[in-house]
């Protein structure tokens, strides 16, 4: 994770609760890991058109069955995706940071599958 995608989760960590008046919405609550994470997705793609809502439902999978590599490019083709709303913006950021963190640990574990994802997942992030 780069120096700017922490200032941003740390600013919208710092101000989307002061933004909003509903405190049960998906988008603010931050997964503490990825199975958290799809489960947010799941919630907030739930009513998204249906290729959006596909690509949600791979990502979401993915991250429950630890497929790493299938996580980290269904993620970016969602990121990529066009009308995506700030709550459904906010989940996919929500995935990639609570994957990233997944995959560092996993690394320091030695799997060598998270270090193959979080190469790919930093190339992704150069393009």
């Amino acid at each position: 994770m780069n120096v700017e995608d922490l200032i941003l989760a740390a600013a919208l960590m710092i101000l989307l609760p002061g933004c909003s008046r509903s405190t049960d919405t998906a988008s603010e609550v931050v997964p503490r890991n990825p199975k958290e994470a799809a489960s947010q997705l799941q919630r907030v793609f739930a009513t998204a058109p249906a290729e959006v809502k596909q690509n949600a439902d791979i990502a979401s999978q993915a991250l429950r069955k630890g497929d790493y590599e299938k996580a980290v490019v269904a993620l970016q083709v969602m990121r990529n995706g066009k009308d995506i709303t700030l709550e459904q913006g906010m989940a996919i950021h929500n995935s990639a940071v609570a994957l990233e963190v997944n995959l560092v640990n996993a690394m320091d574990a030695g799997d060598q599958n998270a270090k193959r994802a979080y190469q790919l997942l930093k190339e992704l992030k150069r393009k």
